[in-house]
């Protein structure tokens, strides 16, 4: 099978870099910080597939690079070098900005209005905040509706009929559409961020530490929402956790970070059930 997305060689990396470092010789194995310049490489060269309809962890503890790894997808910040691709069966990108193809061409090297159009036509993204995601004086259908206009919808009827439809998809009560989402609760806030991130039919998904903060309970009904989406929709995600019951829950396959790097990767159940890393057997260990 095709892969839907292809990464190569991903780095960011903070300060200016040295011969050492640049080739990774002077990198220890438990440090991302050279020691002869002082760089930071907060991801140092990722290389991965998503393929259709799969759902994809990434795991790792705090200053893994997890963070870094999603906004740099989003494009929310450039890498300092690598290679991404999308593949897609039509070669376009979207129904509704086909002036430009995204297959087999480095996304990273496309313009920022054309990365903007990727974004608003083929990306979807849950931050950990709600805040970050959302605009909370703004009502939450307005929220929805924003972003279906960024996609290029203009019959205000039907945007509101889409927007009342992916709120009861995603269990906000139509009834409270037009509240703004600083009336509601950190799990439906988060309820809603969903919506908007589907208004576009995506066909990735990014979610960062979506259940970070909330109640257990609350958490519980986030999981279970966005399970039984991916199996309706059947839409490619990146799952970003700390937490390795959201990853078991929710992923087929993981890569588990450690100071930039994948240190491993595999089928989640064998990563979690017979780690191989020591990194990701103390992690294991941690959770139980």
């Amino acid at each position: 099978m095709k892969p839907l997305l292809t990464v190569k060689n991903l780095t960011k990396m903070y300060g200016t870099g040295c011969l050492g470092c640049m080739n990774r010789a002077d990198l220890q194995e438990d440090s991302n910080i050279c020691s002869d310049c002082g760089t930071v490489f907060a991801c140092s060269n990722l290389s991965f597939n998503l393929f259709p309809g799969e759902v994809l962890g990434v795991v790792g503890e705090s200053g893994s690079g997890k963070s870094t790894l999603v906004k740099l997808l989003n494009f929310d910040m450039a890498p300092s070098w690598g290679e991404m691709y999308i593949h897609l069966n039509g070669g376009g990108c979207g129904p509704s900005h086909p002036d430009f193809s995204v297959s087999d061409n480095n996304l990273f090297s496309f313009s920022s209005y054309q990365k903007r159009q990727l974004k608003n036509t083929l990306w979807g993204i849950v931050y950990q905040s709600p805040h970050l995601g959302l605009k909370m004086n703004i009502s939450a259908g307005g929220n929805v509706a924003e972003r279906l206009l960024m996609a290029g919808w203009r019959h205000v009827g039907k945007i509101r009929e889409r927007t009342s439809l992916l709120l009861e998809k995603t269990e906000v009560p139509v009834s409270r559409m037009d509240e703004p989402p600083k009336n509601f609760s950190g799990g439906m806030q988060q309820r809603v961020q969903i919506a908007r991130a589907l208004s576009n039919e995506p066909v990735l998904l990014l979610l960062d530490e979506v259940t970070t903060g909330l109640d257990v309970s609350v958490q519980a009904r986030v999981l279970d929402l966005v399970r039984s989406l991916h199996r309706e929709l059947g839409v490619s995600m990146i799952v970003v956790s700390h937490d390795l019951s959201v990853i078991r829950l929710l992923t087929t396959r993981t890569l588990v970070l450690q100071h930039g790097r994948i240190v491993e990767s595999g089928l989640t159940d064998q990563v979690l059930e017979d780690p191989q890393h020591p990194y990701t057997q103390v992690l294991v260990s941690s959770a139980l």
